[in-house]
C-alpha cells in the first residue's frame, strides 16, 4: 500500500520557508479521503449562493390501518341496531334489499340519531362514499360531514377503512355487523358497533348504504 504522506509536499517547512507561509500552503492541500468542500459560488451581488438542501432518502410512508371487520352473523349488542335491522328487513319485504324510497325517517324517529345514509359511487372502478344523511351519533365521533365528500374530512387511512367496508358490503350483498375500536383522530378508546345494509335507488344495484352506528366510551368512573 502506497504511503500517502510521501505524496504530500511540505509536510515540514523547508528552511527557507516561514511557518506562516508553510501553513498557508498546507491549507491548500486536500489529504486523501478528506477532500475540502468546494467554495460556494458568488452571485453578482457579492453574496454566496446557497445550494438547496437535499431531502433525505427516508420519506413519510402512508399509514396502514386494519380493515373494518365485517360479520354476517347479526348478533347485535345494541338494541337500536337490532331494531334497525328489523326495520330494514320489513322494508325489503322478501327482496334482496329495500329501495331508498322505502326508507321513511318519520317511521323511525327513535333511530334517527343512529342512522346515516351514504351514497355509493364509483371512482376508477372503486366504491366511494358520500353522506346524504349523517346521524348525530356518527358526527359526534367523526365531526360534521353531512353532504361533504369524505375525502375532505377524513384522513386517507380512515377513508380507506370505510371504502373497504363498502366493498365488503357490495360483495356480500346482505346486511353485515361490524365491531371494533374507532381509530379516527386518536379516539381508539371509543368502541363501535355498526349495522351496514344495502339499499338501491333503482332496485338493480347496491348504490346506497343503510348504516346504523352505536359508539361506547368508557366511563371516567371505571
Amino acid at each position: 500500500m502506497a504511503d500517502p504522506i510521501g505524496k504530500i509536499p511540505f509536510l515540514f517547512p523547508p528552511a527557507h520557508t516561514t511557518l506562516v507561509t508553510w501553513m498557508r500552503e498546507m491549507s491548500q492541500i486536500a489529504l486523501p479521503g478528506r477532500g475540502r468542500p468546494e467554495p460556494e459560488p458568488v452571485q453578482g451581488n457579492g453574496t454566496r449562493e446557497r445550494k438547496p438542501m437535499q431531502q433525505g432518502s427516508a420519506r413519510q410512508r402512508p399509514i396502514s390501518l386494519p380493515p373494518i371487520a365485517l360479520d354476517p352473523q347479526l348478533d347485535f349488542h345494541s338494541p337500536e341496531l337490532t331494531e334497525g335491522l328489523a326495520y330494514w328487513q320489513a322494508k325489503a319485504a322478501g327482496r334482496p334489499m329495500p329501495l331508498l324510497s322505502d326508507i321513511r325517517p318519520e317511521e323511525i324517529p327513535r333511530l334517527l340519531p343512529y342512522l346515516s345514509l351514504f351514497e355509493i359511487t364509483r371512482e376508477n372502478g372503486m366504491p366511494e362514499l358520500f353522506p346524504r344523511l349523517a346521524g348525530s351519533k356518527f358526527e359526534e365521533v367523526f365531526g360534521p360531514l353531512h353532504k361533504k365528500p369524505l375525502r375532505s374530512v377524513l384522513a386517507p387511512e380512515i377513508l380507506e377503512r370505510w371504502h373497504g367496508a363498502a366493498r365488503g358490503l357490495i360483495e356480500a350483498g346482505v346486511p353485515l355487523r361490524a365491531a371494533g375500536e374507532v381509530l379516527h383522530d386518536g379516539k381508539d378508546f371509543i368502541s363501535f358497533e355498526l349495522l351496514l345494509a344495502p339499499l338501491s335507488r333503482s332496485g338493480e344495484a347496491i348504490d346506497m348504504l343503510f348504516l346504523l352506528s352505536q359508539f361506547d366510551m368508557p366511563s371516567l368512573l371505571d
